[in-house]
């Protein structure tokens, strides 16, 4: 629907916007013609791009269109990489695309989107800490542009907060409707969505599954990565070790399908749904190198199989367990007895 709903805009597009948008800064000599810059829309709707940058500190903007003038947002935004790195950009245009009416927002993958807020204090952090790096960053594990925050907020009571970009005050995300306010019981976890694509914040506070649910999660190895030792999962859940102690995997094949590893974990009623996770290999010592994966736990039912996961997201390569099939005559006289 989002995908849809974006062509619409592009067809109104004025010929100026179609001749960007891109991002301007340091890198590429602040010039908002440079093709190399472009931004490409995706099929959340929203505009990205990454570039590979050397070391070094940036400084940049959004531009719609290839000259000044429609640049956002009003201060140049920065980061500073410490060694060579790959660098995403995320952009909305706003509800009407080529007019700058001020709902307009970039951030980089650098620094993700935060909340900041009067309970940053009660999860180890400084509240309203618009720098926060660690305690209440948001992440997009399924790559959906909708970023997510989860934590317990105890002691019970009322609070309010807002998501930050760039980890500056430069852009309002509530467009000056001031915050978000929610209600925690300081039992159940409190749940932050920033849906990029249309600048909408949510806040749910009561967001727990009702039954036990085992999940079953099956990693594929490709034949380009190798394990000296047992494959695990772990991620931000108990169940999973809350990013400390994997859960140790088993290969259910390993004649027929040696990169296969698999793990049924069970999930107590009264879970947080949203879950994020990642495998490491050599015995549960070498990490995946890249972000990570998430699923919302389906409680409708006591059992839930995820889809085969690529280590590193590479694309599952690996056979199921099927048995080959037999072709000689002998294996067609033995299936007849089965």
């Amino acid at each position: 629907m989002r995908l849809i709903g974006a062509i619409a805009l592009v067809a109104l597009v004025p010929a100026m916007a179609l001749a960007g948008p891109s991002i301007v800064g340091s890198m590429q000599g602040w010039d908002p013609a440079d093709p190399n810059y472009d931004l490409s829309i995706n099929a959340n709707g929203v505009y990205t791009l990454t570039k590979t940058l050397v070391a070094g500190s940036y400084e940049y903007k959004a531009v719609d269109g290839d000259d000044w003038g429609w640049d956002f947002p009003g201060a140049n935004q920065t980061f500073t990489l410490a060694a060579d790195d790959d660098v995403t950009w995320y952009v909305n245009l706003g509800a009407t695309v080529g007019t700058k009416e001020g709902d307009e927002f970039v951030f980089h993958s650098m620094n993700p989107p935060i909340v900041a807020g009067d309970f940053q204090s009660e999860l180890g952090g400084s509240d309203w800490d618009q720098t926060d790096t660690s305690t209440t960053v948001m992440t997009d594990g399924d790559g959906d542009d909708v970023w997510e925050f989860s934590a317990v907020v105890a002691p019970a009571g009322d609070y309010q907060g807002k998501v930050v970009l760039n980890n500056n005050w430069d852009q309002d995300t509530q467009m000056g409707g001031g915050n978000v306010t929610f209600t925690s019981d300081g039992v159940n976890p409190v749940t932050w969505t920033y849906d990029m694509s249309n600048n909408t914040t949510t806040v749910s506070t009561e967001v727990v599954t009702q039954q036990d649910v085992t999940v079953t999660f099956t990693v594929c190895l490709p034949d380009t990565v190798t394990t000296t030792g047992d494959v695990c999962v772990i991620g931000g859940h108990p169940a999973i070790g809350d990013w400390t102690t994997g859960v140790n995997m088993t290969q259910p094949c390993p004649a027929i399908s040696p990169g296969l590893w698999t793990v049924d974990v069970l999930f107590p009623a009264g879970s947080n749904p949203f879950v994020e996770y990642k495998y490491k290999k050599d015995d549960c010592a070498t990490w995946e190198n890249t972000g990570n994966h998430s699923f919302s736990i389906d409680d409708s039912a006591p059992m839930q199989v995820l889809p085969v996961d690529g280590w590193e997201f590479i694309t599952p390569e690996c056979p199921d367990c099927s048995s080959p099939v037999e072709n000689s005559t002998w294996g067609a006289i033995k299936g007849i007895y089965r």
